[in-house]
């Protein structure tokens, strides 16, 4: 009587131990890398999409929505004008930190589109001369960093912007207003125009708007959620047509 050949088992339980104690082990570290994740969004990746959207938005309604006689009419002492240069300034502090921090730092397309933002405020060539909105890459850094500050929170150690009413103060203070003539001469230019055409440095509010919708549309799809429902609009470009050729450059 003929029987079946007996197969070794002794090194079955070794190796399933072996590739159970793999398997828990790339489990458990990709928990703890969505974790992190989760904590570098929290941190740096939301407010920053935040700054964003706050700041486009409100440049598209001054620009192609004819904001200002609403503003002036809600902030009837002017204040509209520290306002929207608050939302200025708190990009800067926000774009310093995910450059620094977060899951963002090496992504190209998101350094490409910043940079292009920081550019349209601190270029002065063609139609955007020196003046209102024009903010140099070094006094951004410096009003970013003017804006920010630390705090404990969920996450431990963590970083937040003051708060306008604060900033306000500042800029409204002599002896604690920064000396700069581009912040002087942007609070003029709000308080003094009736109307968005009569803004001087408009083009440059145009170009950066253009690239934070660019910009909020490929991080949103990264992250699978949207500050915005439906389709942001973006500005009617009021550069020549060489600056139009820039833009599209730049994406």
């Amino acid at each position: 009587m003929l029987f079946p050949r007996m197969i070794p088992t002794a090194w079955l339980i070794p190796a399933a131990t072996a590739i159970w104690a793999v398997w828990t082990w790339a489990h458990e570290n990709s928990l703890v890398r969505a974790r992190e994740r989760e904590r570098m969004a929290a941190l740096y990746v939301s407010p920053f999409l935040s700054a964003c959207e706050d700041l486009q938005s409100r440049i598209f309604k001054i620009l192609e929505l004819d904001g200002l006689p609403s503003l002036r009419a809600r902030y009837p002492d002017g204040s509209y004008a520290e306002e929207t240069l608050y939302l200025i300034v708190r990009f800067f502090g926000w774009l310093a930190a995910v450059n620094r921090y977060g899951p963002y730092t090496q992504d190209p397309k998101v350094i490409r589109l910043a940079s292009a933002v920081r550019r349209s405020f601190a270029t002065s060539k063609n139609v955007n001369v020196v003046g209102p909105f024009n903010f140099f890459l070094t006094e951004q850094k410096a009003l970013g960093k003017m804006v920010m500050h630390h705090m404990e929170g969920e996450y431990g150690h963590e970083m937040d912007t003051i708060s306008y009413y604060e900033f306000r103060d500042v800029v409204n203070t002599p002896h604690r207003m920064p000396e700069s003539p581009a912040v002087t001469q942007t609070i003029l230019a709000l308080k003094n125009a009736k109307r968005a055409e009569d803004i001087p440095g408009r083009e440059r509010l145009a170009e950066a708007q253009y690239h934070l919708v660019e910009l909020l549309n490929y991080i949103e799809k990264k992250e699978g959620y949207s500050l915005f429902i439906g389709e942001r609009k973006k500005c009617r470009y009021l550069r020549e047509v060489t600056t139009g050729q820039e833009l599209r450059e730049a994406r």
